[in-house]
């Protein structure tokens, strides 16, 4: 069924209005008419199952049929603390990341990132960045959509997770503790996962996160790229959590 996220949708309400390009999406792109049903979701975890009333590129006036819990969405909140990559890296990440069920990714600048803009650079790349991720969301049929935060330096980064938090830092020179084991082991409802860039983490990021006490992981004998790191970290959750 057709999804269009409406952040602030009025729960309470009976009817809905739907303007701007999700309109002529739905009036023009996939020519939807009076009686055909779908879903308006608040983008917090909410589906609202609407029947169109009236359908034109400027508004289409829907009646809200049924309120219920979005059913995609995974029982550990996972949050991704990925180290910047270059070039347009991050925005496969963004995407294939939502799709599996992502529910924040935090860029971090870790020490050997080869990408570093600043803080005021980055922020003119957020716009799109949601956007991507709004689109995969909207795409894969979740009722919420990963929130992407500023960016933010590897230490402030490991100085910030909550208290108790399930912190995983995924280590290539580390032999044996897998991510498997951790992920089955799990007794708590979020995971925080760091992910290194092109070059890994450095030394001193592994002696900050120890201290932390983020627990370091392998995936095994092969190294991963960094775009393909959070694609397996995401995958297995979703088979363990899913």
């Amino acid at each position: 069924m057709t999804r269009i996220f409406l952040p602030g949708l009025d729960r309470a309400a009976k009817t809905v209005t739907v303007t701007g390009k999700d309109s002529v999406h739905i009036a023009s792109a996939l020519r939807m008419r009076p009686g055909e049903s779908l879903i308006i979701c608040d983008g917090d975890g909410k589906d609202a199952v609407c029947v169109i009333k009236s359908a034109s590129a400027e508004k289409t006036e829907c009646e809200i049929v049924e309120i219920r819990p979005s059913p995609a969405e995974l029982a550990v909140k996972t949050f991704i603390y990925q180290s910047l990559p270059k070039g347009d890296k991050f925005e496969f990440i963004i995407q294939k990341t939502t799709e599996l069920g992502v529910t924040g990714i935090i860029p971090v600048l870790s020490d050997r990132c080869i990408s570093r803009p600043d803080a005021r650079s980055f922020e003119k790349k957020l716009t799109r960045y949601k956007d991507i991720c709004r689109e995969a969301a909207q795409q894969c049929g979740r009722g919420y959509i990963p929130i992407i935060s500023p960016l933010v330096e590897f230490k402030d980064a490991v100085a910030s997770l909550p208290d108790n938090a399930a912190g995983v830092f995924c280590y290539e020179k580390e032999k044996d503790v897998s991510l498997r084991f951790v992920l089955s082991s799990a007794q708590c409802g979020e995971l925080h996962v760091f992910i290194g860039p092109e070059g890994g983490f450095s030394e001193s990021e592994k002696e900050l996160a120890d201290k932390a006490g983020l627990r370091s992981v392998t995936f095994g004998e092969r190294i991963l790229r960094c775009e393909t790191a959070p694609v397996y970290v995401m995958s297995a959750v979703s088979y363990e959590f899913g």
